[in-house]
């Protein structure tokens, strides 16, 4: 069984391959139902061959096809979520988060070695905005360690306009 696997791995490489397959099939097995003479009719009982044929490309293409879509539409989705959230204006806490991670935009800041006896909110409410400040798509959690958040590049270019804003007063 473990040549079928690899012809399936072989078929994924070669869309283009697969995709002519059906077609050739697909005008192979419907041609001659609609009445074309040009395309010969093909003996009986090759033709459930060539229906097999047909419909396992096809349905890899469709797969493929769905694939493709689903990817798109969750791109496309991030990136409006993201627009839209990067358009609105960032609350005081948000905005401090984002100073303090500023300060060195380099390292990820860890929230457990935050003293929240002297913070202005609790753990809680960092866990919070780290995560608003993750999907406006200013910073990054890790995966591993939530505790752990880092800035992205469009977070370090938000953050020098909050820098800016906190030297000249305006805090957001």
């Amino acid at each position: 069984m473990n040549w079928l696997a690899d012809i399936l791995k072989n078929l994924t490489i070669s869309k283009t391959l697969v995709a002519a397959v059906f077609v050739t099939s697909a005008v192979m097995y419907i041609g001659p139902v609609l009445g074309f003479d040009r395309i010969p009719r093909l003996q009986p009982e090759f033709v459930p061959y060539l229906f097999a044929v047909m419909l396992f490309t096809g349905c890899l293409l469709l797969f493929w096809g769905m694939a493709v879509l689903w990817n798109l539409t969750r791109i496309g989705m991030r990136n409006a979520t993201q627009f839209f959230a990067n358009s609105s204006t960032l609350y005081c806490p948000e905005a401090a988060l984002l100073f303090l991670m500023s300060q060195d935009p380099t390292q990820s800041i860890d929230l457990d070695k935050i003293d929240y006896s002297h913070a202005p909110g609790t753990k809680l409410e960092f866990h919070h905005w780290t995560k608003k400040l993750e999907i406006r798509g200013l910073a990054r959690i890790n995966e591993y360690n939530d505790n752990l958040v880092s800035l992205t590049d469009l977070g370090r270019k938000r953050a020098l306009k909050v820098q800016k804003q906190f030297k000249s007063g305006n805090v957001p």
